[in-house]
């Protein structure tokens, strides 16, 4: 089989889900693909890049904020808080459930977010809604960062819960405590909207 970029991040995605972040090196990927390191380098340029592009296909793309008009800016103003709280926080549920899914998924976006923010899908979605809200663009990217980090943390908490546990008996009611999980995150995401917003109201 052809090795191809879309191969190569298919297989990447593989080994971290199924080994996490370090234990997915570009040798390892070679081995696993049955080629020479080398030959990655055709398609990526370094793991930098490889981790940036498995951020953008573990997210996917993330849901927009509606538009009065379809042909409106998206820095046009015009979208009421309520809108700006229920469209992020629903962005914010997108990106915790796609991450979750993945070993050190939080741990990839935080490093594609640091190396090429405009790769991030939710990043990209989050500040475009913010600045629909009436919030300026720089306060509307520090906005969509501090969203994001506070899903990250999470993501990264469960993760290292169930790490820990790994070794133990399953527990009871994992159900129980997913939903708490997914609750406990939107109660800090809107949160750190409501505080965006009240600062931006005071500026």
């Amino acid at each position: 089989m052809a090795l191809t970029r879309e191969r190569i991040l298919e297989t990447a995605l593989s080994l971290l889900s199924d080994y996490g972040l370090g234990d997915l090196s570009m040798r390892r990927l070679a081995t696993e693909l049955g080629v020479a390191p080398g030959a990655l380098y055709y398609h990526v340029r370094n793991k930098q890049e490889l981790l940036t592009r498995l951020a953008g296909r573990m997210l996917g793309p993330a849901p927009a904020v509606s538009r009065n008009d379809p042909g409106d800016s998206p820095h046009t103003q015009g979208v009421s808080e309520r809108e700006v709280t229920e469209t992020v926080v629903e962005q914010a549920r997108a990106a915790r459930e796609a991450v979750l899914r993945y070993q050190d998924g939080a741990d990839v976006i935080g490093i594609a977010l640091a190396a090429d923010q405009e790769s991030v899908s939710s990043f990209v979605a989050m500040r475009e809604t913010f600045e629909r809200g009436s919030i300026s663009p720089t306060h509307a990217d520090w906005a969509a960062r501090t969203v994001l980090h506070t899903v990250l943390g999470f993501v990264s908490t469960e993760h290292n819960r169930l790490r820990l546990e790994a070794s133990s008996a399953p527990a009871e009611d994992s159900g129980a405590r997913d939903i708490q999980d997914a609750r406990g995150c939107e109660f800090g995401v809107r949160a750190v909207i409501r505080g965006v917003l009240d600062e931006a109201s005071e500026r």
